[in-house]
């Protein structure tokens, strides 16, 4: 009885063993992925702030040269 009992216990951590084995396994890719993802946010971010600059660049332009073009008038 005492040594069912003990190896049914054996199997058991094994089993818990394996699980904690195969879950730190899944955090290790969760961690790379969400530092990929982050890289790759950041990389968005920063062609976001450069259209909206080149945009508020563009937009300023066109301004002037509209006002040029009004003072002809």
């Amino acid at each position: 009885m005492n040594n069912e009992l003990l190896h049914h216990l054996e199997q058991r951590i094994n089993a818990a063993v394996e699980e904690i084995s195969t879950l730190r396994q899944r955090i290790s890719e969760l961690e790379m992925q969400n530092y990929e993802l982050s890289e790759e946010r950041d990389e968005t971010k920063a062609q976001l702030a450069k259209q909206a600059e080149q945009t508020t660049n563009w937009e300023s332009s066109l301004n002037q040269m509209l006002s040029k073009l009004n003072q002809l008038d």
